[in-house]
């Protein structure tokens, strides 16, 4: 599994199930070689009654196994105890059924012919049925575009046509599909905007960027913490955290703005000697400059330290009188 996939997978089960769960492979040394995501309807947490201690009960292929938390990877969404989390599907049960009973209904309403476009006033008699089938086969040749899609129908003397104005049924099935939608994006945190739904927004321009970013900071980099606590806590030793060891995830492709706005920035880091021409450039993927012109740090020359600044006035002062002392000399 491409570690790509495997993110993805913890996300996908946090999101929908409250809590992702990865075993973590070892060695015979007990040193971490993988992490394997499990899905999470196939584990049992299990807590020991005398010490509060979790276990995992793992499923596989009939199979069970019963890991420790020291060999568990588990992300947890909302929770009260703060040990098993549950899913904001779970929290807005209401609205999903909502959806899914209005989508069931409006299917079968329309796939059986519940809806009416319109109905024929016509004088026949009932024993003219032939007649009026024909008729109704005219309106809906026409409708269906059989006649070179000009829509028109022949009819005979005295027969009418009554479109079927949309019902209030209707209009709300359509006023819930809608709102279904946004509080669906509503609940895991994600701008209407990024759904498709840009009734009340710009498509495009500062204030979706704005958004996208806002949905990296509050929905997205909070996941990306836990993982990275997780994974630093249980597959580094503590003498490896000690000496610095840390996994942590770079959103700064996500963060940066754009064009303008990143050249804006990386233009002052490196006036300012934060960074220098090679690391920019590694930000965009480019190699350094040849023979290391690009690896020195610089800053601009008129910047000096503040408490050197009385020592230049003081030097240029001096600078100047000897100036004058000389003029008049010379003269």
């Amino acid at each position: 599994m491409a570690p790509i996939i495997a993110i993805a997978t913890l996300v996908i089960n946090f999101k929908v199930h409250g809590s992702a769960i990865a075993k973590i492979v070892r060695d015979n040394n007990r040193r971490p070689i993988a992490i394997f995501p499990i899905p999470t309807q196939n584990v049992n947490f299990v807590e020991d009654p005398t010490t509060g201690v979790y276990f995992y009960q793992i499923t596989t292929n009939g199979v069970n196994e019963v890991l420790s938390e020291d060999d568990i990877i588990h992300i947890k969404d909302l929770g009260f105890d703060g040990r098993i989390g549950t899913s904001v599907i779970d929290w807005q049960s209401a609205v999903i059924k909502l959806d899914a009973l209005t989508h069931k209904f409006a299917e079968n309403y329309y796939e059986k012919g519940t809806f009416i476009g319109g109905f024929l006033e016509t004088p026949l008699a009932a024993d003219e049925e032939d007649a009026a089938k024909e008729y109704k086969k005219r309106v809906v040749e026409s409708l269906s575009g059989k006649d070179g899609g000009l829509g028109l129908a022949i009819l005979g003397p005295g027969i009418k046509w009554h479109a079927v104005s949309r019902t209030p049924l209707e209009s709300q099935l359509v006023e819930i599909f809608n709102k279904s939608d946004k509080d669906i994006a509503k609940m895991f945190g994600v701008p209407l905007s990024l759904v498709g739904d840009t009734e009340k927004q710009t498509s495009w321009g500062n204030g979706v960027e704005q958004m996208f970013i806002g949905l990296t900071r509050t929905v997205i980099m909070p996941i990306a913490v836990q993982m990275e606590q997780e994974i630093r806590y249980k597959c580094f030793r503590t003498d490896e955290i000690k000496a610095g060891w840390y996994i942590k995830f770079n959103f700064r492709g996500l963060l940066r703005g754009d064009s303008a706005q990143f050249g804006n920035y990386v233009r002052s880091m490196v006036n300012s000697g934060i960074y220098n021409i090679d690391e920019v450039r590694a930000l965009e993927e480019l190699p350094p400059l040849p023979d290391g012109v690009g690896s020195r740090n610089m800053v601009q020359g008129a910047m000096v330290p503040i408490e050197l600044l009385e020592y230049f006035i003081m030097s240029k002062n001096k600078q100047t009188n000897s100036g004058k002392t000389d003029n008049s000399a010379g003269q």
